[in-house]
């Protein structure tokens, strides 16, 4: 039997439907279930709502970790299966187990604080594969550059890229 691959999102639940991000997010999510991912997500609107509308619309599978402590559990129209927790913490233990592969898109405090505490939970995992993630944007160069220069060891560098857009993270993820 085939082994399930996970891949987790992260990004803000205020975007547009019309813009620019929440279009190559749904890209994304089409490309992810093209290649076999389920995607799990925070099952709320904006970029969760659009990896999962992506997958979804490609037959893949998408899961929504809502949480009752943000104040609804109800999730996306999108989601092919929704989990609901009682804790942020417990939320994101479920978003980050069995994953393969982050992608993290613009968002705000919410996903800031996601993204640094899987950092930290991934780097002192002792496995031979560590997952990948990606950061999508230009909004992230500054970020990540002073995490590098500032924060992040030198050998845990290769954690993390960033990719400026949906073509360019098409191209990392087919070249793996």
């Amino acid at each position: 039997m085939k082994k399930e691959k996970y891949a987790t999102l992260f990004g803000g639940a205020g975007r547009d439907r019309e813009s620019n991000e929440y279009r190559e997010t749904v890209l994304i999510g089409q490309l992810l279930a093209e290649n076999d991912f389920i995607i799990k997500n925070g099952g709320y609107g904006g970029m969760m709502e659009a990896v999962s509308k992506g997958a979804t619309s490609k037959n893949g599978k998408a899961i929504g970790v809502t949480c009752k402590q943000v104040g609804s559990e109800k999730g996306n129209s999108f989601l092919s299966e929704t989990i609901v927790t009682q804790t942020l913490f417990e939320r994101l233990q479920i978003l980050i187990e069995n994953t393969e592969l982050f992608i993290v898109q613009k968002g705000g405090i919410g996903t800031l604080s996601e993204v640094f505490l899987t950092l930290d939970i991934i780097r002192k995992e002792k496995t031979q594969q560590r997952p990948k993630i990606y950061f999508i944007g230009e909004v992230w160069n500054d970020v990540i550059s002073n995490l590098k220069s500032n924060l992040i060891p030198k050998h845990e560098h290769d954690l993390f890229k960033i990719v400026n857009d949906f073509e360019a993270f098409k191209k990392e993820l087919l070249q793996e």
